[in-house]
């Protein structure tokens, strides 16, 4: 199994089935130099244990938010903040079972906040697999780190 490809499949479905947000051919300079808008965490523990980091830049947070609740307007900020951990906790539920096989049981803990610092702190770990997503509205960044 290829840890990569999994975080990268399970991120892509995600973002275009539950956000409705679809994927973009390529990365351009443009969504690279991107501003950060938001990050959250997620940890689990299970069979191994570890953290999904989900970082998102540009403008994709409010499209992200009013997409998921069927809306025109953005939603609030907090409503934002819900939705974006929500895609994250998707991503985590989803791209477990295939790290570990579908019948592995883990404690999923609610999406935390992060700010840019610790963003950053936290990239300089070193994870088990990373992608970026060029995505229409935006940048998505995940990491998924893994301690036995």
């Amino acid at each position: 199994m290829d840890l990569k490809t999994e975080l990268y499949q399970t991120a892509v479905s995600t973002f275009e089935e539950v956000g409705f947000i679809f994927l973009l051919p390529e990365m351009d300079d443009e969504l690279l130099q991107a501003r950060l808008e938001a990050a959250v965490s997620i940890d689990f523990d299970g069979p191994s244990c570890g953290k999904l980091v989900l970082a998102v830049h540009g403008g994709l947070m409010p499209v992200l938010a009013a997409n998921m609740l069927g809306v025109d307007e953005p939603p609030s900020v907090d409503q934002q903040r819900d939705a974006l951990g929500e895609i994250a906790n998707v991503v985590c539920g989803n791209v477990l079972p295939k790290m570990a096989g579908k019948t592995s049981v883990f404690r999923i803990t609610a999406p935390r906040a992060m700010d840019g610092e610790e963003l950053a702190d936290c990239m300089r770990e070193g994870c088990a697999a990373e992608v970026q997503l060029p995505l229409e509205e935006g940048r998505a960044d995940l990491a998924l780190f893994v301690r036995q």
